[in-house]
Parts: structure tokens; C-alpha cells; sequence
């Protein structure tokens, strides 16, 4: 029997969206979610965006589909610690129906091989605190994708950040241009570190010879090919919690091809 997976966007500590997805999940026949990031689970904070807000949601979550998710840039990385007691099969267990995907999990479905490379660069970071809303280790690093492409090729890389090179991508945010032409508000240094970052994600696509790419962190719902050296690669960006519901998820097949 073929897997129904809605793979969803950022939903940012948005109690009301995940409800909404979670809907949209049964209303469709999803048998489960793959969530690319920035889910927003903040266990150490006492605010209404934090602790409060994700037992509330892991509740609701426990009582639909299964979900698995990896790490954005707005998820604490307790969760990516070096506890790892209660990993199983290289899933973490978050709640009863609810897995952390860390960073390089791989899990096949059918004929299908799928990896999570989660990360990306908070280019808002110098508004938040190191630690507690923003973290060293929240970007792919040079290390992790060599790790990653010495364990074999995949299929399918749900990733958080899109890969560098990306033509719709590339032409909305200007990305040919020089940073001081883009007419971004954020600091420069953030934007060349994130350049550097898309970049790092594409050689991963290449490294693994992936042919099928999931992300979220720039929030645009769109499709695109991307010219890899191993050939075309499929590459879908998702919406997030701000935006049109609809936006922010896709349901594909386990070769993570669309369903109408």
C-alpha cells in the first residue's frame, strides 16, 4: 500500500495552524506528517508561545496522525542534545505519535530513500538571544554534509533551507545580485552567511544525488528544476503558518510525488 505523507511548512509555534494541518491531514487520508522545520517547540519557555503552547499542541498532535519533523532556526535543540535514550530506529520520541527527525536520519518507504538535513540561518539573530532563541549549531555545517554524503545517496532530502541556485528562489529574493543591492533589511553579514548556507545545502543535493527537495525556511509555496550535475532535481518550497493554509503543505506519495 502507498504512503499518503503531507509534508508541511513552518507552522512557528502557531497552536491554531497546526490544528488547521492536522485537519487538513484527515481530510485528505494522510497516513502521516513530515514537517520541514521550524515547528516551534520551546519546552523551556513559561510564555503563551512556549511550553504551554507545545503540550497543547503534542495533545492535539497524539490525537490525528502520526508526525515527524526535524529542526529549523525557531526550535530549541534540546531536543538535538547528546541525550539520546530515547531514540528509536534513529527517530527521537517527542510525544506518542510525535518523532524529532535528527539531522542525517535516513528512512525508506517502498523503493524510496529519504533524508532529513535540517538547518538554516537566523538572519534575524541579532533580535533574539543566543541559547534560548537562537543556536550556534542551527545551520548545516561543512561537517554534516560530508557526514551526510558518505552515507549513500538518497531519494528525497527534506531539507529546511532550499538549495543555492534555485531559480524562483533566486529571482524573488535577487539573489544574483551583490547584498547591498538586494533591498533586504537584514544586515549583510547574516545574508552573505545564509548565501553560504543555501550553498552548503546545494552541495548536499549533489553530494547525495538527490532528485526530490522539501523545504520551508524562506516561506513561498512553489516548484521548481533544479540543474543539478546528476540531473533535473524537483524542488518545493512551502508556505508557513502567516500565509494561506493550502500554502503551507503538499501531499505526496512515498517517492514524494504529488497526489492530486
Amino acid at each position: 500500500m502507498l504512503v499518503r505523507v503531507l509534508v508541511v511548512g513552518d507552522l512557528h509555534c502557531n497552536t491554531s495552524a497546526v490544528i488547521r494541518i492536522i485537519d487538513c491531514a484527515a481530510d485528505v487520508g494522510a497516513d502521516l506528517i513530515v514537517q520541514v522545520g521550524d515547528f516551534g517547540f520551546w519546552p523551556r519557555m513559561s510564555s503563551p508561545g512556549g511550553s504551554s503552547c507545545a503540550r497543547r499542541r503534542l495533545g492535539w498532535i497524539g490525537t490525528g496522525c502520526n508526525c515527524g519533523g526535524q529542526m529549523g532556526t525557531t526550535t530549541t535543540y534540546r531536543l538535538s542534545g547528546p541525550d539520546r535514550s530515547n531514540l528509536m530506529g534513529g527517530r527521537r520520541r517527542v510525544s506518542e505519535h510525535m518523532w524529532h527527525l535528527p539531522r542525517g536520519h535516513r528512512w525508506v518507504w517502498g523503493e524510496t530513500v529519504w533524508v532529513a538535513a535540517g538547518g538554516a540561518v537566523s538572519v534575524d539573530r541579532y533580535g533574539r538571544t543566543e541559547g534560548v532563541s537562537w543556536f550556534r549549531d542551527e545551520a548545516l555545517s561543512d561537517a554534516d554534509v560530508d557526514q551526510i554524503v558518505a552515507d549513500g545517496e538518497v531519494d528525497v532530502l527534506v531539507a529546511h533551507d532550499a538549495p543555492w541556485g534555485d531559480g524562483v528562489l533566486g529571482r524573488r529574493l535577487s539573489l544574483d545580485l551583490p547584498v547591498c543591492d538586494r533591498g533586504s533589511w537584514w544586515p549583510e553579514d547574516l545574508l552573505l552567511e545564509s548565501d553560504s548556507h543555501m550553498r552548503r545545502v546545494r552541495r548536499l543535493v549533489e553530494g547525495v544525488r538527490a532528485s526530490r527537495v522539501f523545504h520551508g525556511h524562506h516561506h513561498v509555496r512553489y516548484d521548481d528544476l533544479l540543474g543539478a550535475t546528476h540531473g533535473s532535481v524537483q524542488v518545493s518550497g512551502l508556505g508557513d503558518d502567516r500565509g494561506p493554509i493550502d500554502q503551507a503543505w503538499m501531499l505526496v506519495d512515498e517517492a514524494g510525488q504529488p497526489i492530486s
